[in-house]
């Protein structure tokens, strides 16, 4: 097993996980909606007025909670694919591959602008 074996296999095994979280985090999404939890927290990028990471857990009670937690697994995503991007970059030697790989930040971040868009314009 040469280097770039394992780390390709590694990186194959974070995509992996990064497909399962965005399941999960479209999960979420789709909690929110069920639960009429959408408009929840009325701002955007901010939580209350608090960066979005540093909202204090004892406020995230009711619909908030769902919206909430919706916005920090998005967020998350955003951030696994650029992980898996950089990885993509350095060690995917397949073009289509590394392609994807940005179709995937640009998805991500036009759904993330969509949804801001629609809090700031409600």
């Amino acid at each position: 097993m040469t280097d770039l074996s394992l780390s390709r296999r590694l990186l194959h095994w974070f995509a992996v996980f990064t497909a399962i979280f965005t399941w999960l985090a479209v999960i979420s999404g789709g909690s929110v909606t069920s639960r009429n939890a959408g408009m929840a927290v009325p701002d955007w990028p901010t939580s209350f007025g608090y960066n979005m990471f540093l909202f204090p857990v004892s406020r995230w009670v009711g619909p908030i909670f769902y919206e909430h937690s919706h916005r920090l697994m998005a967020s998350t995503v955003g951030i696994l694919l650029l992980a898996l991007v950089v990885g993509l970059m350095l060690r995917e030697p397949r073009r289509w591959v590394k392609v994807l790989g940005w179709c995937a930040i640009g998805s991500v971040c036009l759904q993330g602008l969509a949804g801001g868009l629609r809090v700031m314009l409600n």
